[in-house]
């Protein structure tokens, strides 16, 4: 049974300034920019459908698996990406490998599997007259896996190089070992090494793929010039077989993460490295997505450090007193958890120093209200810069598929910048002070002489591996 309905197109308020924006209060404009509408049908086994018409000749679809390292624990860190290496090398067992491949190509088309935090995305794009060959492609991959053992391997050590590459990186490091502690490992917290790859097996590839790649847990996203009604036959000719299975959900166990905070706050997690400068991150957990408090603090971290030079903690360390060129702060908000990271990069002799001035920016957040000049700046400035998120058919699809996964109102991206603008002074300090209740964690990857200066503002604690 396929049950269908319209989604109304999206109709988003936007508000822009002319010219440089400066901190005063200078009234925005409003106006409003008509969306396309997104069709969407489902299938009996729970895969769903979301279909916008696209004007050029050519389809892509996404195949959208909710499956990513938000799912993972300790014991089975990057098995998402190594399952997504595994099948862009192996293909299916009517497409395999090399055969996968000559196909796309024959037809001058795109393929590509990715694994992020919450989702595994098949993507394939061809011309408009492919389009039965490539739902032919898409719907073995998910049903006919190609598990064979030697692309399996050929894939752990694929990922194992890439990894060892990625953690050369101190930045990399520092954000990776933040999020491990703040988390204890699991989900956000999912740290793979070369070491751990290894340790994955074949088995549990296939039970990961046999448990999250169901109907039930698959959105099916397409751009094309072709009418709702044909891509409606062809989406259920392709993927009506597919076992419907359950819906799979990541957890959180937030009491544990708030004790990782507390227990850590006075902590300062020191990665030694033979490097002439330091990498600080300062972070925490953040609400999920649903939160109604995290418009107050999109504004918090965007006057903090999301937005460039006139930020407090750019300002502070890189303007005023030239101490980093890195400096940055990021929130981030997911189905299930989210999470926040001050970041900056200085000489291992000014570690600490630049570490005080963090610390004290983000600790008065959550007791002194911010300058008006501030908020409406990130306010405008949000504002302004929000219609981007919708500058190509893919992330328009992108966006309603993430409404679905993260059951959200239909009209969250049309009411956004209604919730940005209603933002007060109050709202924020609040909102900040619950964020950081249980404290905040700070991980080091720097050389040794960055130590002494660290350890006047706590205890710190040298890891080597």
């Amino acid at each position: 049974m396929k049950i269908r309905f319209v989604f109304i197109s999206l109709l988003l308020s936007v508000f822009c300034t002319s010219g440089a924006v400066s901190a005063g209060a200078r009234r925005p404009a409003s106006g409003t920019v008509r969306m396309p509408k997104v069709t969407t049908a489902g299938l009996g086994n729970g895969v769903r459908l979301f279909y916008i018409r696209d004007e050029l000749p050519q389809i892509t679809i996404l195949a959208s698996v909710g499956f990513g390292k938000l799912y993972e624990n300790k014991n089975s860190a990057g098995i998402s990406e190594l399952i997504a290496k595994t099948i862009s090398l192996a293909g299916s067992k009517k497409y395999p490998s090399a055969a996968l491949h000559e196909s796309i190509d024959s037809m001058g088309g795109r393929l590509s599997v990715d694994a992020s935090w919450e989702h595994t995305v098949i993507s394939i794009k061809v011309l408009e007259r492919f389009k039965k060959e490539a739902f032919a492609i898409m719907a073995d991959l998910i049903r006919n896996p190609n598990f064979d053992p030697r692309y399996f391997t050929m894939a752990k050590a694929l990922l194992s190089d890439s990894l060892r590459r990625k953690y050369e990186d101190p930045a990399e490091t520092a954000f990776g070992k933040a999020r491990e502690i703040i988390f204890g490992g699991d989900g956000y917290g999912s740290y793979p090494t070369p070491e751990s790859i290894n340790l994955l097996t074949l088995d549990q590839a296939q039970e990961a793929w046999h448990r999250y790649f169901c109907g039930r847990n698959i959105m099916i996203g397409i751009y094309a010039s072709l009418p709702a009604s044909e891509i409606d036959k062809l989406f259920a000719g392709s993927f009506s077989s597919i076992s419907a299975g359950s819906m799979q959900q990541y957890a959180v166990d937030k009491r544990k993460i708030a004790d990782a905070l507390q227990g850590s706050n006075n902590t300062i997690f020191f990665y030694p490295r033979d490097i002439p400068q330091s990498t600080i991150i300062v972070g925490s957990a953040a609400p999920d997505i649903g939160y109604p408090g995290n418009y107050p603090l999109e504004i918090m971290n965007y006057v903090l450090g999301g937005g460039s030079f006139n930020s407090r903690l750019v300002a502070e360390i890189r303007v005023k007193r030239g101490l980093a060129y890195a400096v940055q702060s990021v929130i981030r908000f997911r189905y299930k958890t989210g999470v926040f990271l001050a970041y900056a990069q200085t000489e291992n002799r000014t570690a600490g120093r630049v570490l005080a001035i963090m610390k004290e920016n983000i600790e008065k957040l959550g007791r002194e209200s911010m300058h008006r000049n501030e908020i409406v700046w990130a306010k405008n400035a949000i504002s302004n810069s929000f219609i981007f998120q919708f500058d190509t058919p893919h992330n328009i699809l992108s966006n309603y598929m993430e409404i679905a996964y993260n059951n959200l109102p239909v009209d969250y991206y049309a009411r956004y910048l209604d919730h940005i603008r209603a933002v007060q002074e109050t709202d924020i300090v609040r909102e900040a002070g619950e964020l950081f209740r249980y404290g905040t964690i700070t991980v080091v990857v720097g050389g040794e002489a960055a130590a002494a200066g660290l350890a006047k503002f706590g205890k710190v604690v040298v890891i080597k591996n």
